[in-house]
């Protein structure tokens, strides 16, 4: 029988609140129901993240969402893009629990991995049907939702407002609203794609943990550019060679926009570190 780690039960419990407690203490029955159900024989192992449990097994990978609306929505983009060499494939899914293929163990792609080798996953979700499945939210949604938790994180720490300030967090909202209310490039936006959710996999990149949302696509190459912050002309630029339509100047207006929130990030986990540094400098004086 597997066992929530009390790491597990705390992430989930900040991210939902203590009503969770009820799902976290079925998730043992629950694993023993879908393992029956499914064919999968699992080591015990329960990972956390900071919206689901992942439970790695012999024939995949068995993910849990305490929220059955966020598993659904998963579950229709990655059925929207299925048979995307670049893009994880959905073996089964079923009320809040996924059935993921498994990815080789330590398929983590190295820290400060660039656009170039990231552009195969990359394309896979630009060129993509451009008609999304019924029923996921507008990427204003997805706007508001992040950046108001950033905002909340932001009021909550001195040391991160003085060095970003509640104003230039303000201004990066108030221009993202506008930028996701913009027509163009629409389609499914994966709308996490960090490089932490590509994992490096037997035919190359791997896109994994979409929280989808319809809308202006560009949004999704923000974390990417960002990774290198003196580097964003040369990504952008790179980007906009490879992908057929890509407006630049509409990138680097989502990245002047989610500046401030990623430089938030940055300054809760490494505040020290020379892109925290440079993150900063992009919102004190853009380009």
């Amino acid at each position: 029988m597997v066992e929530v780690p009390d790491e597990a039960r705390r992430r989930l419990v900040a991210r939902f609140g203590p009503e969770v407690s009820g799902w976290l203490d079925d998730v043992p029955g629950r694993v023993a129901r879908l393992a029956h159900r499914w064919g999968l024989a699992l080591d015990g192992t329960v990972l956390s993240g900071n919206s689901a449990l992942v439970l790695p097994a012999d024939r995949g990978v068995l993910k849990l969402h305490p929220d059955p609306t966020i598993a659904a929505t998963e579950a229709a983009a990655l059925e929207h893009w299925a048979g995307a060499p670049h893009v994880v494939d959905l073996l089964a899914h079923d009320d809040g629990a996924l059935l993921l293929d498994r990815l080789r163990p330590g398929t983590a792609l190295p820290a400060g991995t660039g656009v170039p080798a990231l552009l195969p996953a990359v394309r896979d979700l630009w060129t993509a049907d451009p008609v999304a499945p019924p029923d996921l939210p507008p990427l204003a949604d997805r706007v508001a939702f992040w950046l108001g938790r950033v905002r909340e994180q932001v009021v909550d720490d001195a040391r991160v407002r003085a060095r970003m300030p509640l104003e230039a967090l303000d201004r990066g909202h108030a221009a993202a609203t506008a930028l996701a209310a913009r027509p163009g490039h629409h389609g499914v936006v994966h709308g996490d794609l960090h490089p932490a959710n590509v994992l490096a996999g037997p035919a190359g990149p791997v896109v994994i943990d979409p929280r989808p949302h319809v809308g202006d696509r560009t949004f999704d190459l923000v974390d990417l550019v960002l990774v290198d912050p003196p580097g964003r002309d040369a990504a952008v630029a790179a980007l906009a060679r490879a992908l057929d339509g890509l407006d630049a100047d509409l990138l680097h207006a989502w990245c002047r926009a989610l500046a401030p929130a990623t430089a938030v990030a940055a300054l809760r986990t490494a505040p020290d570190a020379p892109r925290t540094a440079a993150l900063v400098r992009s919102v004190q004086h853009p380009g």
